[in-house]
C-alpha cells in the first residue's frame, strides 16, 4: 500500500567531469558553502573506510534545515547512499548514482523523506518537496560549475591538456536572414507571424549548431571548435539588453561545458558588454575575446590595399571613420593618424569624440577632426571605414564622392550588400580574412564564400591554434599597435590574411578597378 506521507525526490544532471572526479567533489562536503549559496554549513564528524558522517545546514526559501546523516559509498556499483540519523526531517534518505554519459557523468539523486509533522504535514509535504527539489538542483548545477571552473583553473596553472579549441558565437542579423537560416536548415520551413517567431526566439535559450573538426592552419596545426547561436536579432538589443547578455552568457557556458578552450564575439555579441558597463568574461572561466583585433588588423591593411589597387598615396589623404569611437574605429583610427593627411572620426556622442580626439591630436601628426554629421564627414572623403554597429545602414550610397574607397567592416555589412548601379567608387566587405581551412557552415553567414570568415572569427581560430586562450581582445580602447602587429603575424603563420575584396557576393577584379580608375 502507498505510503501518502512519503515525499519522494528525483534529480539529474549530465555534469562534464568523469566520474571519480563527480565522486570526489561530492565527497568533499566541507568545500560545498563555498560554492553553494544553500548550503550554509557542511563538515564531516566521523569517517571510516567506506562510512562518512556528516552535519548539515541549508537554507532555502528562508526556511533553515538542518540534520546529521550517514553515508556509505559503494563506488563499485557508483553509488552513494545517505540516510539522517537525527533532525528536522523524519525518515530522509536516499541515493547518488552515477553513469557514464557522451558529455561526462549523469548524476541522479534520489530522496524520499517524512515530514512527521502533525496538523500541517500536509501542507508541508508539498512545500518541501518543491524546496528541495530545488535545493538538489541548485547542487547538482553548483557541482557542474565547480567542475568547469577547476578544469579552467587547471589550465592556467600549467595543465595544458584541460581544455581546446575554440567557441564561435553569432545571430542572425535580422528576422530575413533568420527565416533564410530556418530554410537552410529546412527547405520546407514556412516563416510564421513576425509577432509569433519574435516572442518565441526571444525566450529561446542559446544553443550549438554545429562542430567545426579537425581545423587545420597552414604551419599544420590542428584544432577543433564550434559554433554557436546566441537567439537574438540587433533589435533586440535596444529593447531587452540584458537578456541579450544573458544569451551570450549562456553561449559562453555552452562552449565551457565542451571544454572550448576560447570563445570568439561575433556581430553584436562584442557590443553587448560594451552597453551595459559589464565583461562578460566576468560572468564565465572560458578565455572570451571579442575579435576585434585582428579584424582591425584586416581593416587596416584592406584600405592600404585599395589605395594601392587605385594607385593613392595613402599619405595624400583624406580618411573618415564613421563609428570611429567605437573598438575597432578608434583601433584603426589611432593606426591610421600617423599615415594619413587627415583623419575624421564620427560618432553618436560628443563626449567620446572629444576624448579620442584630443588624443589623436596629441600624440600623431595628421589633421584630425571630430563630428556627428556623418553626411559631412564621408562627402569630401578619399578613404571611409564604416565601423558603426548599427542594424540598418546610416550611411546613403550617394553621399560618397567619385573614386573613394568605402572599406564596410560592420555586420551586417549594409554598404557592400546594397543594390546599387555606382561604378565610381570601390565598396568592399572589408574586416575579412582568408581562412586555410574552408568553413561550411549550415547556415548563410552573409560571407561570399566559405574560403573566407570574418576577422573576429579568425582571432579565436588563431588564439585556439596558438593554444593562447586568453582573453585578447576586450573592452573598448584596449587595442594597441602592437597586439595589432602580433595578432597579423601569428595570423599569416597560420594562414589567415586579408581576403579578396567582394563587393557583396561579386569578386572585386582587375576590370572593375581599371574602371574607377578611368572615371576619377
Amino acid at each position: 500500500m502507498p505510503d501518502k506521507d512519503l515525499i519522494e525526490i528525483s534529480v539529474s544532471r549530465v555534469i562534464p567531469a568523469a566520474k571519480w572526479k563527480v565522486i570526489r567533489l561530492i565527497v568533499k562536503v566541507w568545500e560545498f558553502p563555498a560554492y553553494i549559496a544553500n548550503v550554509k554549513e557542511a563538515r564531516v564528524i566521523q569517517k571510516s573506510r567506506n562510512k562518512i558522517r556528516t552535519s548539515w545546514k541549508i537554507e532555502v526559501n528562508g526556511v533553515p534545515i538542518s540534520w546529521t546523516e550517514e553515508e556509505t559509498l559503494s563506488l563499485k556499483q557508483n553509488r552513494i547512499y545517505f540516510k539522517a540519523i537525527e533532525g528536522d526531517l523524519e525518515d530522509f534518505k536516499g541515493e547518488w548514482r552515477f553513469a557514464d554519459h557522451k558529455e561526462g557523468t549523469q548524476v541522479t539523486v534520489n530522496v524520499s523523506l517524512r515530514v512527521g509533522i502533525p496538523a500541517i504535514k500536509d501542507f508541508a509535504k508539498a512545500y518541501l518537496q518543491k524546496i528541495l527539489t530545488r535545493n538538489f538542483q541548485a547542487i547538482l548545477e553548483a557541482l557542474e560549475k565547480r567542475s568547469i571552473s577547476m578544469r579552467y583553473a587547471g589550465y592556467k596553472h600549467g595543465l595544458v591538456d584541460k581544455i581546446s579549441g575554440f567557441g564561435i558565437i553569432g545571430h542572425p542579423y535580422n528576422f530575413k536572414h533568420l527565416d533564410r537560416c530556418f530554410k537552410m536548415l529546412n527547405p520546407k520551413f514556412v516563416m510564421p507571424s513576425l509577432e509569433f517567431i519574435s516572442h518565441l526566439f526571444n525566450i529561446s535559450p542559446s544553443f550549438k549548431l554545429y562542430d567545426i573538426k579537425d581545423f587545420k592552419s597552414k604551419a599544420g596545426n590542428t584544432t577543433n571548435g564550434c559554433f554557436i547561436i546566441a537567439t537574438f536579432i540587433p533589435d533586440m538589443v535596444e529593447k531587452d539588453i540584458w537578456t541579450v547578455f544573458s544569451k551570450v552568457v549562456k553561449a559562453c557556458k555552452i562552449a565551457e561545458k565542451q571544454g572550448i578552450g576560447i570563445v570568439t564575439l561575433g556581430g553584436f555579441t562584442s557590443i553587448v558588454a560594451e552597453r551595459v558597463g559589464h565583461e562578460i568574461a566576468q560572468e564565465v572561466d572560458i578565455a572570451v575575446t571579442t575579435g576585434n583585433t585582428f579584424t582591425a588588423a584586416m581593416t587596416i591593411d584592406g584600405v592600404l590595399k585599395a589605395a594601392g589597387l587605385l594607385n593613392l598615396d595613402i599619405a595624400s589623404l583624406k580618411v573618415t571613420i564613421v563609428g570611429g569611437t567605437g573598438d575597432i574605429g578608434s583601433a584603426c583610427a589611432r593606426a591610421l593618424v600617423d599615415n594619413v593627411k587627415q583623419l575624421t572620426i564620427t560618432g553618436r556622442t560628443k563626449s567620446n569624440l572629444s576624448r579620442l580626439k584630443a588624443e589623436l591630436k596629441k600624440r600623431k601628426k595628421a589633421k584630425v577632426f571630430a563630428t556627428t554629421d556623418n553626411k559631412k564627414a564621408v562627402s569630401d572623403a578619399d578613404i571611409i571605414i564604416a565601423a558603426a554597429s548599427v542594424s540598418s545602414s546610416i550611411l546613403d550610397i550617394g553621399w560618397f564622392k567619385p573614386g573613394s574607397i568605402i572599406c564596410d567592416i560592420g555586420y551586417p555589412k549594409n554598404i557592400s550588400y546594397a543594390p546599387v548601379s555606382r561604378e565610381d567608387i570601390l565598396v568592399f566587405s572589408g574586416g575579412l580574412s582568408k581562412s586555410p581551412t574552408p568553413l561550411f557552415l549550415p547556415l548563410d553567414l552573409g560571407l561570399p564564400s566559405s574560403n573566407i570568415i570574418y576577422g573576429c572569427f579568425a582571432e579565436g581560430i588563431i588564439l585556439a591554434l596558438e593554444k593562447r586562450y586568453e582573453s585578447y581582445s576586450f573592452g573598448r580602447g584596449n587595442i594597441t599597435s602592437e597586439k595589432i602587429e602580433e595578432i597579423r603575424q601569428l595570423g599569416k603563420k597560420h594562414g589567415f590574411e586579408i581576403s579578396d575584396f567582394y563587393w557583396g557576393d561579386r569578386l572585386i577584379d582587375n576590370s572593375i578597378i581599371e574602371k574607377i580608375k578611368q572615371i576619377k
